[in-house]
């Protein structure tokens, strides 16, 4: 977007403060002024960017601050409508530490997570089970897909280590995708369960300001329901500590203001088990091949090894979960 060469002038203009000059980013322009540094966004739904705006008043009406918030413009206004796409203006944040998932700041971003979701709830956009479709028809035809690309495979001439190590590789990559698309395909949640969110929510999204927990992001209108994103930043989260008292402490902050139900949790176990890494690592390797038929050098088997590490790791999670889960089934 922001490659894209745009007269952003009449959009600054909106805002009180004097522009100094425009700087592109990676996905935002640096504004300079002389009321500090601001950071322009461009959304291309508009519906989205009003949605993002109500959830994050929303939670600052609630007394959790520490969030992004858009600046208002001369005539009072959130964001900016020209054509068909949507400005925003926030602060930029020049001393932003990194977020360090320690118990004390898991278990209040767990706190955090759980109101933003309630926020979210509470707007009538969109339809969060339409999303789940979504969701559950991409599971179904990503292993459909690797399945064909399985087959096609062996059907290649490969040699040495190349065959040895699809042919062994494959095969329980395609179980756990298939087991995992039916999960995420079988798994019966009530539509009051259900709402929308952004489609994934990782260590970005974090940072401390003054020591302070801050949740930032979330401009990319990409959404799926709250249990994908919670599944996305539980996962980061055991990969970074490997404490499992991390997470746990992470799901009783949330679980103070929202409760999850069996359903819910076998749910964050469906998306936390699609092993979409290691298959993502593989198709890098397969997919050259059937195109030409030449093997990639060895490098590319040593990032899936760490790829399947990692899920390795994952496992251990999942048997955590699963555990609080029937725990808490027992308990209600």
């Amino acid at each position: 977007m922001t490659r894209e060469h745009m007269d952003l002038t009449p959009i600054c203009q909106r805002y009180k403060a004097r522009v100094i000059r425009i700087i592109p980013q990676e996905d935002y322009y640096l504004v300079e002024t002389n009321r500090g540094p601001k950071e322009l966004r461009v959304w291309p739904r508009v519906d989205v960017m009003r949605w993002s705006y109500a959830w994050r008043e929303q939670m600052a009406r609630q007394g959790f601050r520490n969030v992004e918030r858009f600046i208002r413009t001369r005539d009072a206004k959130p964001y900016v409508v020209s054509g068909k796409k949507g400005y925003t203006m926030t602060d930029h944040l020049r001393k932003v530490g990194p977020y360090t998932p320690g118990m004390e700041h898991a278990h209040y971003a767990g706190q955090m997570i759980a109101k933003m979701h309630q926020a979210q709830s509470s707007q009538s956009f969109p339809v969060a089970s339409d999303l789940l479709k979504r969701e559950q028809s991409l599971a179904v035809e990503e292993a459909k897909r690797a399945r064909h690309v399985f087959e096609h495979i062996s059907e290649t001439p490969l040699k040495g280590e190349q065959r040895h190590f699809i042919a062994s590789m494959f095969p329980p990559l395609l179980e756990r995708m298939e087991r995992s698309a039916e999960l995420i395909s079988t798994t019966l949640i009530p539509e009051e369960y259900l709402a929308v969110s952004h489609r994934e929510m990782g260590r970005e999204n974090w940072g401390l300001v003054e020591d302070q927990l801050f949740l930032r992001g979330f401009y990319r209108p990409t959404l799926s329901i709250q249990h994908r994103d919670t599944a996305t930043l539980l996962r980061q989260i055991y990969m970074d500590t490997q404490n499992l008292s991390s997470v746990d402490a992470f799901l009783d902050g949330y679980e103070e203001n929202k409760p999850l139900s069996y359903d819910e949790y076998r749910l964050l176990l469906a998306f936390m088990a699609y092993p979409q890494e290691v298959w993502r690592q593989i198709e890098n390797i397969v997919h050259p091949i059937t195109l030409t038929g030449e093997a990639q050098d060895e490098s590319a088997l040593v990032q899936v090894e760490q790829a399947i590490r990692r899920q390795q790791l994952i496992d251990e999670l999942l048997q955590h979960i699963a555990q609080r889960a029937e725990r808490g089934r027992r308990l209600s």
